[in-house]
């Protein structure tokens, strides 16, 4: 049972499976085997990871009892408690997109600032911990999601310490969110391509069909998804609360990504000269996974 409420709460579209197809891109090293190697096992190596939702119910229960767990639910209950199973890269890329912010209006490009809630806080806590066991002292693991470079929406988790300036060896996994890449009709016009670009980026906030099935419940998981939506309408300003009285999730997100669109749009048009240029720096689809490696003598220079 845990796992099956594992999958509503993560929020999002895809099984974990799918998060263990995973490319991986070499920039050429002066020293291969390094970066290449922890990037290879972050793609094969798979892990287990226990973690709580109580930190999330705390959060929400402080921020808005409305939504929160109105004490109905001991926080060291076994309710809460999940589990998950993947590659060390997927369970990366699921704490990325899972503790993904929203920052329409902030000048704050760091997409671990301010995430939507806290729902995922133990979760990445878990995966940090697990890759970091298996990846050593001299390894920057980086899982970065975003839209488009630089977008307002956004996720992170970063592994390991700061790299030392010189002596860094680089590699690059790309693990797929489970949203559709662009169609090529999609990217004849700005218009059509904010649009496109909004659609999926709320898909990967709150797919909307595990949505449905937790908002139908009176655990504190639909009480979680519900502040999610809420954080969502107030950060978009936009009205939920007609879908959202009847568990509409598709039509609660068509409004969010209506309003998310018209910031998309406008923030295309203004950073690229055509649609097709735009479209090319579209990463909406995937999580990038950059694996720094270096020798430990480096770090005395």
């Amino acid at each position: 049972m845990n796992a099956a409420l594992d999958a509503v709460v993560c929020l999002l579209l895809v099984s974990a499976s799918v998060f263990g197809l995973v490319s991986v891109e070499q920039s050429p090293p002066q020293n291969p085997g390094q970066a290449d190697a922890v990037a290879d096992a972050l793609a094969t190596t798979t892990a287990q990871v226990t973690y709580s939702l109580a930190p999330g119910v705390r959060a929400l229960d402080d921020a808005d009892p409305r939504y929160g767990n109105a004490a109905e639910t001991p926080l060291d209950s076994p309710e809460l408690d999940r589990t998950a199973h993947g590659s060390l890269a997927g369970l990366l890329a699921r704490a990325a997109t899972g503790t993904a912010g929203v920052t329409l209006d902030s000048a704050d490009s760091d997409p671990e600032a301010a995430p939507l809630t806290r729902t995922r806080a133990d979760f990445r806590r878990a995966v940090r911990e697990a890759v970091r066991a298996r990846t050593g002292a001299t390894a920057r693991i980086d899982a970065v999601w975003r839209p488009y470079p630089d977008a307002p929406v956004g996720g992170a988790v970063g592994v390991g310490p700061r790299p030392p300036i010189d002596g860094v060896h680089t590699a690059t996994l790309v693990v797929p969110t489970g949203v559709a890449p662009l169609a090529a009709s999609e990217t004849t016009d700005f218009e059509t391509l904010g649009r496109a670009v909004a659609d999926r980026t709320v898909q990967v906030l709150v797919p909307p069909g595990p949505a449905h099935v937790t908002l139908r419940g009176d655990d504190p998981a639909a009480g979680l998804v519900r502040y999610r939506y809420a954080r969502l309408e107030a950060e978009m300003n936009t009205s939920l609360s007609a879908p959202l009285a009847t568990e509409d999730t598709d039509a609660a997100n068509a409004c969010v990504a209506d309003a998310l669109a018209r910031q998309v749009t406008a923030d295309l048009r203004s950073r690229y000269d055509t649609p097709a240029a735009a479209a090319e720096s579209v990463s909406v689809s995937s999580v990038r996974i950059i694996v720094r490696t270096w020798n430990p003598s480096a770090e005395a220079r």
